[in-house]
């Protein structure tokens, strides 16, 4: 008999369950010489017991036993376990069967007399299928969605763990807090654990905290009542009410005012708020998730961000891997991001290799949303091209391998203008497109910036209207 690999997991469980006392150990010393764990039932009532009992990994089920046949205990065990993998074995396979196990959920179908290689073979497939599944279900609803899901896409350790992750929450109602670099999709993962949630068909509302006023903040959140404060004439519901049995996702919470913090706090600790000024508190089903780029515990340490709070979110923390992190995802990205900006959600550019490469090697400082801007930007400067080469990158993309010049001060510009545009950029967003508040926090005066802003080709009124989207277009 050829030789097989150990099983995938030495600890994974496997429920065997034949009403043949030689088929019973013939299964049972096969696969546990391959690693696995393995309880036998008599026939298909005891495999239900053992299944609700404790649930198994996998369960290898005879279609012909007495009292409870394998379809029946298999239906029974999809009810209690409807993600369960299970595996129909027979010694009369006919297709009108085979149909019948399929349909009541069975994972595959396998007919006697086989192999334990055979087996191993169909158990392998079915465990990798169910942990496709388990990940497209997470990702089905966001690639319907407008931006095409581009920003969670890929198949990059980093990103099948963190997918893993929003598995476990699925059922959950835990508070979220997500961690990134700006630009890396928190945004998506948000709303990626609201749909996967039973939530899903209830309100999604978001707030970008960092580019609401502080006086908003509070009114924004938990609405208000007539005189609140001045210019409140009329009655406003917050955000709170509007997605009562739904989600708020709060990004960039560190750029929320203490006393809103506060508030939140104490709304996170009893599920009920005040409206400003109000005079009964309102009790609302909420999830609260919540996203920053900056280190929380240091914030919290120096007094610019509430420990209280930093508790209260950080039940479940995820991390958001920057696209540096995962460079094998570039190549599936930039494909999405071209579909997403064709006509009609298809791709109308492609990218040659050379320029693929080029994309992966780059670091990506601005992350899902810099890969964005420049995939569009390479498409604009193309023209009636179709054929993006690595000619229409940005020079500090293209990498010195293939810089336009060779010598050490062209590499030096280059690698001051990337510095300054990347400078410029992050400060315009944080100053919401002004100017004037821009050049002071940078030292330089207005008409310095203006110019060095021309030649590096930004737009402070984009960075303004990016500033005020919620949540922001790479999702945080």
């Amino acid at each position: 008999m050829t030789s097989l690999p150990p099983a995938p997991n030495p600890a994974l469980r496997v429920l065997v369950a034949d009403d043949e006392e030689s088929m019973r150990h013939f299964l049972q010393r096969g696969l546990r010489r391959l690693g696995y764990t393995v309880e036998v039932a008599e026939d298909g009532n005891d495999a239900v017991a053992r299944w609700l009992a404790s649930p198994f990994d996998l369960a290898v089920l005879d279609l012909k036993m007495p009292h409870c046949d394998g379809l029946t205990a298999l239906g029974r065990i999809r009810s209690h376990s409807p993600d369960a993998v299970v595996l129909l074995m027979t010694a009369h396979g006919t297709i009108a069967v085979a149909v019948e196990a399929m349909h009541t959920g069975a994972m595959d179908f396998v007919t006697k007399p086989f192999s334990i290689d055979e087996l191993q073979m169909r158990l392998e497939r079915a465990l990798s299928l169910r942990a496709a599944v388990r990940e497209n279900r997470t990702l089905r609803s966001l690639l319907d969605q407008p931006d095409g899901g581009a920003g969670i896409v890929g198949q990059s350790q980093a990103m099948r763990e963190l997918l893993r992750q929003l598995d476990l929450l699925r059922e959950s109602a835990a508070t979220v807090l997500l961690s990134g670099e700006s630009g890396t999709g928190k945004g998506l993962v948000a709303k990626a654990l609201h749909l996967a949630s039973p939530r899903c068909k209830e309100p999604f509302i978001a707030l970008n905290c960092a580019a609401m006023p502080d006086t908003l903040v509070e009114s924004e959140l938990f609405g208000h009542e007539p005189g609140a404060f001045t210019g409140a004439r009329t009655q406003k519901a917050g955000l709170l009410l509007r997605a009562n049995r739904g989600t708020v996702f709060l990004d960039e919470i560190a750029d929320m005012s203490l006393s809103a913090q506060a508030k939140i706090e104490r709304f996170l600790q009893d599920r009920e708020f005040l409206p400003l000024g109000g005079q009964k508190t309102v009790h609302v089903d909420v999830r609260i998730i919540a996203a920053t780029n900056r280190d929380l515990p240091a914030l919290a340490k120096v007094g610019l961000f509430r420990p209280e709070l930093l508790w209260r979110l950080d039940v479940v923390s995820l991390r958001v891997p920057p696209l540096r992190e995962r460079r094998e995802d570039v190549p599936l990205l930039a494909t999405q991001i071209l579909r997403k900006l064709g006509p009609g959600g298809k791709a109308s550019h492609s990218l040659t290799p050379e320029a693929i490469g080029a994309l992966t090697a780059y670091d990506w400082p601005g992350n899902v949303r810099e890969l964005e801007n420049v995939v569009e930007r390479m498409m604009v400067m193309a023209g009636p091209r179709t054929t993006l080469g690595v000619g229409d990158l940005p020079a500090e993309v293209r990498g010195p391998d293939h810089a336009s010049a060779n010598s050490a001060d062209d590499r030096y510009e280059a690698a001051r203008e990337r510095f300054d545009r990347i400078y410029f950029t992050n400060l315009l967003m944080r100053c919401g497109g002004s100017i004037t508040e821009a050049a002071q926090q940078a030292g330089i005066s207005r008409g310095h910036l203006h110019r060095r802003l021309r030649e590096l080709g930004c737009d402070a009124s984009a960075a303004r209207h990016a500033s005020r989207q919620t949540p922001d277009p790479a999702g945080g």
